[in-house]
């Protein structure tokens, strides 16, 4: 691997020891700022239990390929693919690694309406999608994804796991035993990994080194995905980690640290759309979720909204309505449908009391 000398190193094809038998191999992500996909390795005798199968593309075939071939490993000595979750670059992979090396294929049991539901729309989930959008006040970005929108190079392979993994239960590496540990709100079947003995965590992308993960971008969004969210922070958070193996980024051993940094992030982005949602003219209805995602700041260069990409602006949107959902539910603002779009006011009377918060809020 080449040495850490900036923040995308990374990202760098090769493979890195990062555990005992465990090895991080980084699988390109063709066009997408994340740069690559981790995909772990962990051998056991002449098998292989992969966490994450990387982007369906021909170039992250051939380095996942590489990658095994480091380790005295073919691709058909792969037994085992545990998924974190449905996002295109961690199962992009896992159904031609089934078909390729026989291995069984393991996702949460959370992502089943969500794969179901792609499965039976052949427009893997567009259309819900654009309606979406229409009610979070984004006709245009809504226009721009019927008319195709960004596309991945390759699609990928959606098919039924072999197993449906339930919060609790456990995945057999060799003798290694990793507990699931359900942790709704990138999506609402994200799962991470734990492994006691070796107090590591397979972190997904629940919880990465440098930037926030995305909330709720799935085609049947949870309720309220924030709110699962940082419920699941905390849950990871307790567990005595001393190394966190996340989906992008390098390895780091400062798990509750970097969740602290996450729970005050989010509370800094609450604290900001309950600002934003003032002033509302007299006789107005209310601000959509568009308008209140244009009056705030993104990114670390604090861009407006309309400086993102496409594909950007539409995260952002989607993240407001989850962090103005939150606001709704704790009492401090209202959410009404008018005309199909949802729109917001700041509540009239707060609740009693100072705002709770994050569901423990601690400075970073």
């Amino acid at each position: 691997m080449a040495p850490v000398t900036d923040r995308h190193a990374w990202a760098e094809p090769g493979v890195e020891a990062v555990g005992d038998e465990v090895f991080r191999i980084p699988l390109p992500l063709p066009g997408d700022a994340l740069r690559a996909v981790n995909v772990y390795a962990i051998r056991a005798g002449a098998a292989v239990t992969l966490v994450d199968a990387g982007w369906n593309a021909p170039a992250s075939w051939t380095a996942l390929e590489q990658g095994l071939r480091r380790l005295g490993r073919p691709v058909a000595a792969v037994r085992l693919v545990a998924v974190t979750h449905l996002h295109h670059d961690h199962v992009g992979q896992a159904a031609r690694l089934r078909e390729a090396a026989g291995a069984t294929l393991l996702l949460g049991q959370g992502e089943r309406p969500s794969l179901e539901q792609l499965l039976a729309d052949t427009d893997q989930g567009r259309g819900r999608l654009i309606a979406r959008l229409g009610r979070l006040g984004a006709g245009d970005l809504a226009e721009q994804l019927s008319q195709g929108g960004p596309e991945p190079q390759e699609r990928a392979r959606y098919e039924l796991p072999d197993l449906y993994l339930a919060d609790g239960s456990q995945v057999l590496a060799g003798e290694r035993r990793l507990t699931v540990i359900a942790t709704p709100g990138h999506t609402h079947g994200h799962v991470c990994l734990w492994d006691e003995g070796e107090r590591t965590l397979f972190a997904g992308d629940h919880v990465l080194p440098h930037i926030t993960p995305s909330i709720g971008l799935e085609p049947v969004p949870a309720r309220r995905p924030l709110a699962d969210f940082l419920t699941s922070l905390e849950r990871v958070r307790a567990l005595p980690a001393e190394r966190v193996l996340p989906a992008h980024g390098p390895v780091f051993d400062d798990l509750a640290g970097r969740v602290d940094e996450l729970l005050h992030h989010h509370q800094e982005r609450l604290d900001a759309c309950r600002e934003a949602l003032h002033p509302v003219p007299p006789g107005a209805g209310g601000v959509d979720a568009r308008e209140v995602a244009g009056r705030i700041r993104w990114t670390r260069a604090a861009r407006r909204l309309h400086e993102l990409n496409w594909f950007n602006q539409m995260l952002a949107v989607g993240e407001t309505a989850a962090h103005l959902d939150v606001l709704v539910d704790r009492g401090l603002a209202t959410g009404t449908e008018q005309d199909g779009v949802v729109r917001y006011r700041a509540a009239c009377s707060p609740p009693s009391g100072p705002d709770p918060g994050p569901v423990t809020e601690r400075s970073p």
